[in-house]
């Protein structure tokens, strides 16, 4: 999978057209194809073919002169092999207020043109309106650990360090509304397994578990960047279907797992995360001291360093990816 620059322009002049009530625009982007699907926010709003789905939306462009709808965000879009995807962040005037809208779209290449087979717009609401109480962010996994402070101490090396892993879905918010709900906790299920079992067969523990976040721990650096390597892999195989396009992010720092010790849960926790969060889909990024400790051997081979701001934390920091194929040698 890869970013589409193509499938994002395209994916803006259909906003623009259905902004402006273009009809013949909208017409021509749909596919007729048999199994093109389209959902609104309504719920008597689901539609199971092409032309359905567009004679609905030109008359309820006509109805309100062209959707009152603006983008707030750039279109995300990706593409792999003649299937693409795309996901934007609208708002519109409604007669009430001003209401956020999202919108995805599974797009198929169709004699050399892009054309959706598959559009899901909804107004997002929170899981609390819904009677769920659900995690939605790697930084509420930290601060549930910060406020908890779980004893480590079984989990730490002679030295009283500890490994801190932690690992999420790219995009998983985009995902879930390409996906849909329950296609959704089916793929969050089995990368949930994926995650479990892979750090039990490597000793490690599972400290926290929120949505498609985890923080894990280790008592040893080396076998912690071993069961990151050997994560993605299981990820790659357990969703190898490109109608599945799963990729985790996973960031590695070291610091003392003394249960008392602010550093440790108010640092080293929070610079692991932060890690994370700059590490694309598929790959593993770890802190300098994890480079430092596991460096000293020729196990694992790393790419060119980067130097990033981390959130929270003071001056540009260097981290170190992972080379898969080259790791393990």
């Amino acid at each position: 999978m890869e970013p589409s620059d193509e499938i994002r322009r395209v994916m803006l002049r259909f906003i623009d057209s259905v902004t402006d009530g273009d009809e013949e625009a909208v017409s021509v982007r749909f596919s007729r194809q048999a199994g093109v699907e389209r959902f609104g926010s309504d719920p008597a709003e689901w539609w199971q073919d092409g032309e359905s789905a567009v004679l609905v939306w030109q008359q309820q462009m006509r109805e309100m002169g062209g959707y009152p709808w603006r983008r707030i965000a750039d279109v995300h879009a990706m593409t792999e092999g003649t299937v693409g995807w795309a996901s934007a962040r609208l708002e519109f005037d409604s007669p009430i207020e001003i209401t956020p809208l999202r919108l995805t779209c599974v797009l198929h290449l169709e004699h050399g043109d892009w054309k959706i087979v598959q559009c899901h717009s909804s107004v997002p609401s929170t899981n609390e309106e819904h009677g769920f109480m659900l995690t939605t962010s790697v930084d509420d996994i930290v601060r549930d650990v910060s406020t908890a402070r779980p004893d480590l101490s079984s989990t730490s090396a002679p030295d009283g360090t500890v490994t801190i892993v932690f690992t999420d879905i790219e995009d998983s918010t985009t995902l879930n509304g390409f996906l849909g709900d329950d296609r959704w906790f089916q793929v969050l299920r089995a990368h949930n397994e994926v995650i479990g079992e892979v750090t039990s067969e490597f000793g490690g523990t599972v400290v926290k578990n929120q949505g498609d976040g985890f923080m894990l721990a280790f008592p040893s650096s080396r076998t912690a960047v071993r069961c990151a390597i050997a994560t993605q892999q299981h990820i790659v195989k357990r969703f190898n279907d490109p109608g599945s396009p799963v990729r985790v992010r996973i960031g590695l720092h070291v610091g003392e797992a003394i249960r008392e010790s602010d550093d440790f849960f108010g640092h080293a926790v929070s610079y692991a995360a932060r890690i994370a969060s700059k590490a694309t889909g598929g790959e593993v990024v770890v802190s300098s001291l994890v480079h430092d400790l596991v460096g000293q051997t020729d196990e694992f081979r790393f790419d060119e360093p980067r130097l990033v701001e981390l959130k929270g934390i003071t001056g540009p920091q260097m981290l170190y990816p992972v080379l898969l194929d080259a790791a393990g040698g």
